[in-house]
């Protein structure tokens, strides 16, 4: 039960992950190509995407080592794991790509405060929330999605 809650949590808060991911992509860049002053709005919409992105990791961590069976699969079989992509895909590359989102969703708010000027927060921001984001959809299990078997079907073209 806890397992199941905490699962569906963790699939609503993605959603909500990327409408801050797009509001803070929107304030940085908007700032950026419009050569505008950073503001405590700037700002704060890099640090809310940032807090999502540790929720998630929260959420993530307790299913990965409390809750689900992926810790005790890794370390009993890890070759069994390695060799079925889908569980591949859960245990080893959604697990480090969204740390690594999570780490530069952190960088980019830290950079931004460090630019010396107002376009160079803004740019700070724009790299490193850009290489968070593009890391957090790649790292969405978008096939087993149904509400977007039109993006999987784009990605698979690529893929």
């Amino acid at each position: 039960m806890l397992y199941t809650l905490t699962l569906a949590t963790h699939n609503i808060m993605r959603w909500v992950v990327l409408i801050l991911a797009i509001y803070a992509l929107y304030r940085v860049f908007a700032g950026l190509f419009g050569k505008k002053e950073w503001s405590e709005a700037d700002r704060k919409a890099l640090s809310f995407y940032a807090i999502g992105m540790d929720v998630q990791l929260l959420l993530g961590l307790l299913l990965y080592f409390v809750l689900g069976n992926w810790f005790n699969m890794m370390t009993s079989g890890m070759g069994n794991v390695m060799s079925n992509s889908s569980l591949r895909f859960f245990a080893v590359e959604h697990f480090s790509v969204m740390l690594i989102a999570v780490i530069l969703a952190h960088v980019a708010s830290i950079m931004a405060k460090r630019g010396s000027t107002d376009r160079a927060k803004f740019r700070n921001g724009a790299i490193f929330l850009t290489l968070s984001v593009l890391a957090v959809l790649v790292a969405i299990p978008w096939a087993s999605r149904p509400l977007l078997p039109v993006f999987a079907s784009i990605l698979s073209f690529f893929g």
